[in-house]
């Protein structure tokens, strides 16, 4: 027997460029789902400004890309 959605969730994943030209992904969970493009883009510009994570790959160098992930979950009861 089925059961319900028991959690809905919003994740907010920002990818950056490194120094080395790869990826870097950053995900905070829980975002808002109201988030505008603007907002994100200023938060993303924010982070690479203050230099505030560095990665094996060198520190953040630029915006690459921004995505909300929405996950459900569903119990199944047994």
């Amino acid at each position: 027997m089925k059961g319900g959605i028991i959690l809905a969730t919003k994740r907010l994943e920002m990818i950056f460029k490194n120094q080395m030209g790869t990826t870097t992904k950053i995900a905070v969970d829980n975002a808002r789902a109201d988030l505008t493009q603007e907002e994100v883009q200023t938060a993303m510009q924010a982070i690479i400004d203050k230099n505030i994570f560095e990665t094996n790959k060198g520190e953040l160098a630029g915006i690459d890309s921004a995505r909300i992930v929405t996950t459900d979950i569903e119990e199944i009861v047994l």
